[in-house]
């Protein structure tokens, strides 16, 4: 599996380098607007690449393409090595902050070109338009899901560098047997989890909008806060209450499996794993490689945004 896994170094157009990765690590996550590789080399020297993104390929298909956060070269036992950390393209939609104040009549398409252009990112081809309203600090990202949430009442997600604003609609499965599956369990985290959410109004008035959340009360969880009144959701201020506490619960349960391997599982797609777990989302793709070959982990949230 080795052979076939390789780090591109791109400067430019071209790929300056390629070179047989040693160990890599993937994460994916759909409440995450980015995905993350960490790579490693045997270098055949002490200088630090020239490249400006990269790319990780297996068996000649990419499953990475992103930007080079960072660049280590270290020596241990004698030989030199080089560690790359990178993020996708779309880590830009939470760097750049958009411009206060309230934006109409907005397309997917005139959203993502008429504030800035950013390489290599993509979006789906959704005909809705909307609006959003943007505070001091707002970002790219920030934009896209109070769009992509008014039309859809999903939250927005990443496919390598692609924008999805609809839920995923991916007809892969895979079904998982007993001997191909090393570990598999359960998960809760509670400390999302908000109780209680208070709106004043857009007159200033205190608690003119409230609303509990269930999935809080069943773990005893007494969480409740303020907050100014929300002019994204001036067509429906409840709707602004329901979205955080669909927010709150992101991940709070889920079921996971570890496999030996990698079928590049991309979110949205579904997994069965015998009565365990059947034809659900995978929410989060963990993928690990080393002298062992492959090891993933799978994980199926049952949250708000996701059953």
């Amino acid at each position: 599996m080795n052979q076939n896994l390789f780090l591109y170094l791109f400067s430019g157009e071209n790929a300056v380098r390629i070179v047989p990765c040693l160990s890599f690590s993937l994460e994916r996550e759909v409440y995450t607007p980015f995905e993350s590789v960490t790579a490693e080399y045997l270098a055949d020297t002490s200088e630090l690449p020239a490249a400006d993104r990269i790319g990780i390929y297996l068996n000649q298909l990419c499953i990475f393409h992103g930007l080079v956060d960072s660049v280590q070269q270290y020596t241990s036992n004698h030989a030199s090595f080089i560690r790359i950390k990178s993020r996708s393209f779309t880590s830009l939609l939470t760097q750049n902050e958009l411009e206060p104040g309230l934006h109409s009549n907005l397309t997917i398409d005139s959203l993502m070109t008429q504030f800035y252009q950013f390489p290599y990112i993509t979006y789906e081809n959704f005909s809705g338009s909307g609006y959003i309203f943007v505070k001091s600090g707002n970002t790219m990202w920030d934009g896209v899901v109070s769009f992509g949430y008014k039309l859809t009442g999903h939250y927005p997600y990443i496919l390598h560098n692609h924008i999805c604003l609809s839920p995923p609609q991916n007809t892969n499965h895979t079904t998982f047997s007993e001997n191909q599956v090393s570990e598999y369990g359960s998960y809760t985290d509670t400390t999302k989890l908000i109780s209680h959410y208070h709106m004043e109004d857009i007159n200033g008035t205190p608690n003119s909008y409230q609303q509990s959340n269930p999935a809080a009360a069943a773990f005893n969880i007494v969480r409740h806060k303020q907050i100014p009144f929300d002019r994204s959701f001036l067509h429906n201020p409840d709707d602004a209450l329901t979205f955080r506490n669909l927010y709150s619960c992101r991940g709070c349960r889920a079921k996971y499996l570890v496999y030996a391997g990698f079928q590049n599982e991309l979110l949205g797609h579904r997994i069965t794993f015998g009565n365990f777990i059947q034809n659900q989302t995978v929410c989060r793709v963990q993928a690990t490689f080393g002298p062992n070959g492959f090891r993933t982990k799978l994980w199926c949230y049952q949250d708000g945004f996701y059953h």
